[in-house]
């Protein structure tokens, strides 16, 4: 039935966004472009295509008729030409799709060479490659169409406002608002108490708070250039989110942000050293106090009521080194971790808590090797755009790093794909201003729409 509705669903899709990428003027072909690929990351809605735990996400439709529309506009308006203008620009998609490539390959040669214990999981994790690599694809396009990065910053900021609306209205109601799940509580009860932990978009409290701590630079990198009240009110409101997910982790993230903004931020004078020295000791001493003062409400919020996970990670952290050892190349199958964990040693285990551990060991020593050499690229390339505000790509990695190696970052799709969103519209949005003149300069006067 759903794979019916998918092919009626394609043509209706491709006609509404090639009349978007064509028809629309201005800024308005990245609203509707990229507000509807958050809605759809978001919807959760996945598609049997026939085979049993067999799933195809909305993101991989939406993405591959977005990608489709583009290049045909681009190849109507006769922009293909554009494409070859900076080859070093060019290489670096390159360079994504042949590592996220061999990573996908790899997914698929463990569907032959692997047991394969839950489908449902494999299969998720070969979307959530795919559509990495199909963002690429996209946020490159929509660079050759004056997607600028001050559009890019303004959406991103009312989807994050919408998080964090969605998560007060949460805490508020005691419900989740989610589509499938509408009439759902928001209680936690893993700890020793009942406690209530909102989840906004992701539907999940520790995957929550990693979508606050991800958003956090690019919302405050926002606020200092725009200087208003409604965007210090969209920081100020994802910081209550992160709040009320009570994800310690996701705390840490946003202090560690915080951190790396203060000592990497440009420093314009000597009063603004001085200030900025001012601020750090009376935040350092205001944590001292509130620790003194608060630190048994703290621990009961924190820890009793949550539940106490850390000495349990490391255990858990020995026991997949080990896994990655024995099954050290196409490691033991995306996925199956869990259900190795009890078919073959017959320990009910959770969720590898470390997103980069788990494609260690699930998906092997090439793989992890390639996603981290995907990881730095991207963040080089930041550093090397914004020269002038290298706090941004610094705090936006080491934010990530915390969040996705201490949570199971790997399950929360949500946050897999804003980041990849923030850091592609980093690297691939910066620059567009610049296209038209160095255009004209080399005798193409191409007009970018």
């Amino acid at each position: 039935m759903y794979l019916i509705i998918l092919i009626l669903c394609v043509p209706v899709l491709l006609a509404g966004f090639l009349f978007i990428v064509n028809g629309f003027k201005g800024n308005y072909v990245h609203y509707a472009i990229l507000g509807f690929l958050i809605l759809s990351i978001i919807s959760g809605i996945r598609f049997n295509i026939g085979y049993q735990n067999i799933y195809v996400d909305l993101p991989v439709v939406v993405l591959f008729i977005i990608n489709f529309s583009l290049i045909t506009h681009l190849m109507l308006k006769n922009k293909m030409a554009v494409i070859s203008v900076d080859q070093a620009f060019k290489n670096k998609l390159l360079l994504l799709l042949l590592l996220l490539a061999g990573i996908i390959l790899i997914l698929f040669l463990q569907g032959y060479v692997l047991n394969i214990y839950d489908t449902s999981l494999y299969t998720y994790h070969l979307n959530v490659f795919i559509n990495v690599a199909l963002l690429a694809v996209m946020f490159y396009c929509l660079s050759f169409m004056n997607f600028n990065a001050t559009t890019f910053f303004m959406i991103i900021s009312v989807y994050a406002l919408a998080n964090s609306l969605l998560g007060v209205m949460q805490y508020i109601f005691n419900k989740s608002f989610l589509p499938f799940s509408a009439q759902d509580t928001i209680d936690y009860y893993e700890g020793v108490t009942i406690t209530k932990r909102v989840f906004g978009f992701v539907g999940a409290s520790n995957g929550a708070g990693n979508l606050g701590a991800i958003l956090f630079s690019v919302l405050l990198y926002y606020h200092l250039k725009r200087r208003s009240y409604v965007s210090l009110f969209i920081l100020l409101s994802n910081v209550i989110f992160v709040i009320l997910t009570f994800t310690r982790i996701g705390y840490m993230s946003i202090i560690a942000q915080l951190l790396v903004y203060i000592l990497f931020s440009k420093i314009q004078d000597y009063n603004h050293w001085i200030k900025r020295i001012l601020v750090g000791i009376c935040s350092v001493f205001a944590v001292l106090i509130a620790y003194r003062l608060f630190y048994h409400d703290i621990y009961q919020v924190l820890v009793v009521s949550r539940g106490d996970t850390e000495s349990h990670r490391f255990t858990q952290f020995n026991t997949a080194f080990e896994l990655f050892k024995e099954h050290i190349w196409f490691g033991i199958g995306a996925g199956q971790y869990i259900p190795f964990m009890q078919s073959n040693f017959g320990v009910n285990d959770i969720a590898l808590h470390s997103q980069f551990m788990n494609i260690m060991v699930e998906q092997g020593l090439i793989s992890i090797l390639f996603f981290i050499v995907i990881y730095i690229s991207l963040f080089v390339w930041c550093l090397k755009i914004y020269k002038e505000e290298r706090w941004l790509p610094i705090s936006l990695a080491i934010g990530n790093l915390i969040v996705v190696n201490f949570n199971p970052n790997q399950y929360y799709s949500i946050c897999i794909y804003t980041f990849f969103i923030l850091i592609y519209g980093l690297v691939f949005l910066k620059r567009t201003h610049g296209y038209t003149d160095m255009l004209s300069t080399r005798g193409r006067n191409v007009e970018l729409k």
